[in-house]
């Protein structure tokens, strides 16, 4: 029988404030109280696990998104154009506790500030969530985890993503495991030991370059990271992951390297992201791609 789903997503369901345009001036040009910028601000649906499934589910792929909304305004809003847009829901999709919302803004050299709300309804899953889908978990193709579904233990959903990720791996002929390292400064919430160890299911790693160096004690935040700093880096973590996509560059994605040590495939690529007027959900186009023209497991 057909699998009801290709992609199961664990990861952040957000309505996001966005200003549309860059700022006029930069963050660090900012001294004196009482700055005023008046600009177009959105409200527009976002967060990795939603946005992964947006992407894929345009892609022609079908998509279950595992998270949770809250029982709010907000939550309301993004259900419904999840619907509209034919994403797969829970059926305990909702939380008592405020959706996730999330502030952002880009200053005139491109740098990105986020805000998120610091407890809401995507800290919520919980391993009950796992075991009601755990059918869609073992026939899906790809499951897509966000980092920041690890970065804080003391939450349900911490727990919740590793069983996924043992459900996922429990039968002959597992779903692909897709893990993107978010927070990029995860390395202060974990130890490398402890990164490695809630990631050992993992089948494709997907971080930047600065998270990888900094778990492997090389660098430092303030370097510049070139193309051959990049190529020893992913031949270094490849060591721990067998198949990686590593991105750099001033945005953070400007480049990706692609490695997959099984076939031995190699590949540094730009990725055009200073072309992008709407930069969201960036990254993860670029992965719905990859994970189908590279990896093939799409």
């Amino acid at each position: 029988m057909k699998p009801k789903y290709d992609v199961v997503a664990l990861g952040d369901v957000n309505l996001d404030y966005v200003v549309a345009n860059n700022l006029s001036f930069a963050f660090s040009s900012v001294k004196e109280n009482g700055l005023i910028s008046w600009e177009e601000i959105n409200e527009l649906p976002g967060g990795s696990a939603l946005n992964f499934c947006i992407y894929a589910r345009e892609a022609g792929y079908q998509s279950l998104l595992l998270s949770k909304a809250g029982n709010d305004t907000a939550g309301e809003f993004i259900t419904k154009w999840l619907k509209r847009k034919g994403i797969g829901l829970s059926a305990n999709w909702t939380a008592n506790y405020s959706t996730g919302k999330a502030l952002i803004m880009r200053d005139s050299s491109d740098i990105r500030l986020l805000i998120n709300n610091k407890i809401n309804a995507n800290h919520f899953l919980d391993k009950h969530d796992i075991n009601e889908n755990q059918a869609s978990i073992v026939s899906c193709r790809v499951m897509y985890i966000s980092g920041y579904n690890v970065s804080d233990s003391r939450m349900p959903r911490y727990e919740a993503t590793l069983l996924a990720m043992d459900c996922a791996k429990s039968i002959p002929d597992p779903p692909v495991i897709v893990f993107d390292v978010v927070p990029h400064r995860i390395y202060e919430k974990l130890t490398f030991n402890q990164f490695r160890t809630c990631t050992k299911h993992v089948d494709i790693l997907i971080s930047e370059v600065a998270t990888a160096r900094r778990f492997l004690e090389l660098g430092s935040k303030s370097e510049l990271i070139d193309d051959h700093m990049a190529k020893d880096t992913g031949d270094q973590f490849s060591e721990y992951y067998g198949r990686l996509v590593l991105r750099y560059g001033p945005s953070g994605c400007d480049k990706q390297i692609l490695i997959n040590k099984d076939t031995g495939e190699f590949s540094i690529e730009e990725t055009y992201h200073n072309l992008e007027l709407d930069k969201r959900g960036f990254g993860d186009r670029l992965t719905i791609n990859v994970l189908r023209e590279f990896f093939r497991v799409l």
